[in-house]
């Protein structure tokens, strides 16, 4: 009798729906995305792409722009997606200051997917949403212009079942019932099915795209909501960050470079989980061991040079290189390439990383003491008629 009372409680349990081990989706979609970065100011502008690859459900998902330096979220909105359903939008700089920091930033999209700003009314082709971020306006609005570069996440609200169970989904329908549902988000309402890109437009040089990084089975347990924090560190989601961390974790990362006239190679790393200003300890960055970037420069004979080291943090510790949740590394400056002008480089996590969760949980996962970081690392390389943006590939 008690196997059977067992077996019932499990049953149950796996019935009422318990989260999944977060990863990096194989498929590219997933119910977490995330755009490694955003480039804006210098005539630079960043798109955005969303799809909700579902072919019955319709997708709520809340577009989160967050800070280089802090994570902070600087800017924050809803997206209604009907089944097949696409959204578009493009994030430029208005204005800048006498050094090009952004003062007036701008989000723009045609597309019905998203609301006019305080308003109940989509967008439309004749009518595009615009949401302005000025400084000059801060004090009444509460919002200053985003930075001219930071990183983006889209969250999955929850998936709902609206007739007509098809592509044409009246987008008034998905908002009524994102209204009505309830606070708490179940397991089985937040499908992976969300994938996306972000591409980097950038003057006289053309455009480059990225697939936007999917986790799949994050499951996020609030209701998204405009300007109620979202993200990794909110209280009451399911997932914790370590586990995000894990799927996360790298080393070894192999980079091509050019370096030479007109041509401008960049390692670029994003620390997600970082979130520094939500768990500083003693004036510390969450890392707490120190952590370093040894780069390991080769050309296309197998040459080879050892390049500088870098701090990720934590602060104060001298020297404070390689500090922000985002922020990118040059080669040929930041990375010495010698007398080398094309090739790769093998960049590794030289120091053994303590990560957010894992200094109070240490126990809890199987990366403390392993070299590495949770990070997402991408390389740009831009020539005279070229530009590449991709992920960087782990060695072996």
């Amino acid at each position: 009798m008690l196997k059977k009372r067992v077996v019932a409680a499990v049953a149950a349990a796996l019935m009422a729906g318990s989260a999944s081990a977060v990863d990096v989706s194989r498929e590219g979609t997933g119910d977490f995305l995330f755009a490694p970065a955003y480039f804006i100011g210098g005539g630079m502008t960043t798109d955005l792409k969303v799809i909700n690859t579902s072919l019955t459900q319709s997708a709520v998902a809340k577009v989160v722009f967050r800070h280089p330096v802090t994570s902070a979220e600087t800017l924050d909105f809803l997206i209604y997606l009907s089944p097949s359903d696409v959204w578009n939008g493009t994030v430029s700089c208005a204005a800048a200051d006498a050094n090009g920091n952004c003062t007036r930033s701008v989000i723009t999209s045609a597309d019905d997917s998203i609301q006019l700003e305080g308003s109940a009314t989509f967008a439309s082709a004749t009518n595009a949403a615009t949401i302005v971020s000025d400084n000059a306006t801060a004090g009444s609005t509460g919002r200053v212009a985003l930075p001219n570069q930071g990183y983006v996440e889209v969250i999955m609200g929850s998936a709902y079942d609206v007739a007509p169970f098809r592509p044409g989904v009246l987008k008034t329908n998905i908002l009524a019932a994102h209204t009505a549902a309830p606070a708490l988000v179940g397991v089985a309402a937040t499908p992976n099915i969300l994938t996306g890109s972000v591409t980097a437009n950038a003057p006289g040089i053309g455009a480059a795209t990225l697939p936007l990084l999917a986790l799949a089975d994050y499951d996020n347990s609030v209701k998204v909501e405009v300007g109620i924090l979202s993200g990794l560190d909110v209280a009451g989601q399911r997932t914790p960050v370590r586990d995000v961390e894990e799927a996360l974790w790298t080393n070894n990362l192999a980079i091509p470079y050019t370096v030479g006239a007109g041509k401008v190679s960049l390692a670029t790393f994003t620390f997600p989980t970082k979130l520094t200003y939500d768990n500083v300890t003693n004036g510390q960055y969450p890392f707490t061991a120190k952590t370093c970037i040894a780069a390991n420069i080769y050309d296309n004979s197998e040459n080879t040079i050892t390049g500088a080291t870098f701090n990720v943090s934590p602060l104060p510790t001298a020297p404070q290189t390689c500090l922000d949740e985002f922020q990118w590394l040059v080669f040929g400056s930041n990375i010495a390439t010698g007398s080398f002008t094309e090739g790769w480089a093998r960049l590794n996590f030289v120091n053994p990383t303590a990560a957010v969760a894992q200094v109070a949980v240490a126990t809890d996962s199987t990366n403390v003491g392993r070299v590495g970081v949770p990070a997402l690392v991408t390389y740009m390389v831009k020539e005279a008629s070229k530009f590449t943006w991709a992920y960087a590939a782990s060695t072996r």
